[in-house]
């Protein structure tokens, strides 16, 4: 298991320029509160980029009036959460820190953190934050994918095979280097995709409890049926990019079924089918940008999913609190 050293705040042992590029849709209000939360950080050098994926709430007027040192990307269309790309070509660091516009840093010092993580750990290609509940010091259970069970080690460093994608920072090049997020994914596993090439580029990728975020969970441009839609098709391109024939089959085999059952008891089964349809008609793309994982990887992620609960646990957590 990889540590992640503590160092004292006042120690920032680099100082060069962190780019921190937050993701925004049609929540106005949410993202000034973020974009607040950054500009109160201690850090200095940073810059701060807001990537729109073309908002008619005024959003972009609003940035430019409120925030005229924050560099803007307008996008022409709305691209979904693989618009980050354009936060990380854009960003001038070699550290880019990716937030979404309802995740907020927890401190002033959340950039101090980040900046002694990655000199401490020159391997690691991204780094994944702890993400909190709202306004309270509650793990954000919605949020956790880890193999690793949160119960006991969420206050732990560890290395992962995950990507919160929304509360991370990365290498730059490295996420160039692996191509960054996969485009018709739009939303859903994104994270796990790119996750998945860092490692067959012999990257890392390292949990951190000490960087902190506030998870405030905005509802706007979230219709119920998303989940159930884009997780199923996305399974589906993910495996066939990924990963080998027998590997997709194990898989998808829990995959698939877990989706399944969601679907069915929160009675979204028809999102489900469409998910299920709309996948199969995508395979052919997704396996023309088919990328296989190495050997290494695969000794890598079976080693990590050993330390994952087992599916009973799993499903009684999601009884207990929602996961999607």
């Amino acid at each position: 298991m990889a540590s992640i050293s503590e160092k004292p705040l006042g120690l920032v042992v680099i100082s060069s320029l962190l780019s921190v590029s937050v993701l925004n849709y049609q929540r106005r209000e949410a993202l000034l509160q973020s974009l607040a939360m950054v500009r109160m950080q201690r850090y200095i050098p940073r810059e701060i980029i807001v990537v729109d994926n073309h908002s008619d709430d005024g959003t972009v007027e609003c940035v430019f009036s409120n925030f005229p040192d924050v560099h803007v990307v307008p996008l022409p269309r709305n691209e979904g959460t693989v618009a980050r790309n354009y936060g990380v070509q854009a960003a001038k660091g070699d550290i880019v820190i990716t937030l979404d516009n309802d995740v907020h840093l927890a401190s002033p010092f959340e950039l101090d953190k980040i900046a002694n993580a990655f000199a401490a750990h020159p391997e690691a290609s991204c780094i994944t934050f702890k993400v909190l509940e709202g306004e309270s010091d509650k793990l954000a259970v919605c949020a956790w994918c880890h193999p690793y069970p949160y119960w006991k080690y969420s206050d732990t460093a560890f290395e992962t095979d995950y990507i919160s994608e929304g509360a991370c920072a990365f290498r730059r090049r490295a996420f160039l280097d692996a191509g960054g997020y996969w485009g018709p994914l739009w939303i859903g596993h994104e994270g796990w995709d790119l996750g998945l090439q860092l490692l067959n580029r012999g990257g890392h990728i390292l949990y951190d409890p000490s960087v902190r975020v506030r998870h405030m969970h905005c509802s706007e441009t979230r219709p119920s049926f998303r989940p159930f839609y884009f997780y199923t098709r996305n399974y589906l391109w993910v495996a066939a990019r990924n990963y080998s024939a027998s590997g997709a089959v194990r898989y998808l085999g829990e995959k698939l079924a877990m989706m399944a059952w969601f679907s069915a008891r929160t009675k979204n089964l028809r999102a489900f089918g469409r998910g299920l349809r709309d996948g199969i008609v995508g395979l052919p793309a997704a396996l023309r940008a088919r990328r296989a994982l190495s050997p290494e990887v695969w000794k890598t992620l079976k080693a990590l999913e050993s330390k994952r609960p087992g599916i009973v646990s799993r499903l009684r957590r999601h009884r207990e609190r929602p996961l999607l």
